[in-house]
């Protein structure tokens, strides 16, 4: 099953190295039903932050929907691919 990514608008070479893997990619504003979110953060503030549902909003948050949030900042295209076909990211603290 192809695989949907939401993607933060500027990662153009990341974006077509994803479609051209396969992947359906979409724009982070299209506000389609994504497997996983691309951006990138210099680890104090993550643009679009406000597009994502808090735990506090009171929403139901048991719908089988998870989404994986991913920061490109320093990682490969490989990396991003195995995080995405994975669902597995590296340890916090190593």
């Amino acid at each position: 099953m192809m695989k949907k990514i939401a993607i933060q608008k500027g990662l153009d070479d990341l974006k077509n190295n994803l479609k051209s893997r396969g992947y359906e990619v979409y724009d982070i504003n299209e506000n389609k039903e994504v497997e996983a979110i691309i951006y990138m953060a210099d680890g104090y503030s993550i643009p679009y932050i406000d597009s994502f549902i808090s735990m506090d909003t009171g929403f139901e948050i048991n719908r089988n929907k998870d989404v994986l949030l991913i920061n490109a900042t320093g990682k490969t295209l490989e990396e991003i691919e195995y995080i995405i076909n994975n669902k597995l990211y590296s340890p916090l603290f190593e």
